[in-house]
């Protein structure tokens, strides 16, 4: 059962990596104020980068969208505190699933004394990674109702009229970190009960008075 968290850890490593590589933190659609009927647009973008694609009656156009850049140059696209604290958290946690691979490895071939090192030590580091992941999902999550939600346009396209209040929400690459808590919780869950026989063992039997006459005689 231990050994099987070196494959979850494992998988939640790949969610968190496509989570900060994908496009797609943020899925929206967009209309002009002044001609919504005639005009349309698709927007996606994750924590770095994404594209817009915007269509007036002539065709679709498609734009990259570089966040570092949009939030440089238009302070209210997005509130950058709760930003950088999102990837800090993804990096942490990233940091600490990998510790928890490597210590199952270790676990399943020895029995280390060490606290951080043992089991004790892989309840530690999928805890730790578990909370920084739910730690990125609510930033994100108040990063959105906050700001995404009501606008995820430039400078430059909101004076073009552009808006896209109330149709934006998560896109994948937001639900890979969900599943990468999931995952550790399960991790969690096959630690204790891999380790349960163990714990059992040590656990001392209580002794059964035996209330036999021989023995009340021999008292």
């Amino acid at each position: 059962m231990i050994f099987v968290t070196f494959f979850g850890s494992c998988l939640g490593i790949a969610l968190l990596v496509a989570a900060l590589g994908t496009k797609f933190w943020i899925v929206a659609r967009a209309r002009r104020d002044s001609n919504p009927e005639e005009s349309d647009g698709r927007i996606h973008f994750g924590l770095f980068d994404g594209k817009k694609e915007l269509n007036v009656a002539y065709g679709w156009r498609t734009y990259d969208v570089n966040v570092i850049e949009l939030m440089q140059t238009d302070r209210e696209f997005l509130l950058y505190g709760l930003w950088v604290a999102a990837i800090a958290c993804l990096g942490g946690a990233l940091l600490f699933a990998s510790l928890s691979a490597l210590f199952a490895v270790v676990n399943t071939a020895t029995t280390p004394i060490g606290t951080a090192t043992g089991v004790p030590g892989l309840y530690l580091w999928n805890s730790l990674a578990m909370l920084l992941n739910l730690c990125a999902v609510g930033l994100w999550a108040v990063q959105f109702h906050r700001k995404l939600q009501y606008n995820v346009m430039s400078r430059e396209d909101r004076d073009n009229q552009w808006s896209s209040a109330n149709m934006a929400h998560y896109g994948y690459s937001f639900w890979f970190v969900v599943g990468a808590v999931i995952l550790h919780f399960l991790n969690i869950t096959a630690i204790y009960i891999g380790t349960r026989e163990a714990r059992e063992k040590k656990t001392p039997q209580p002794m059964i008075e035996e209330k036999s006459n021989g023995a009340i005689m021999l008292y």
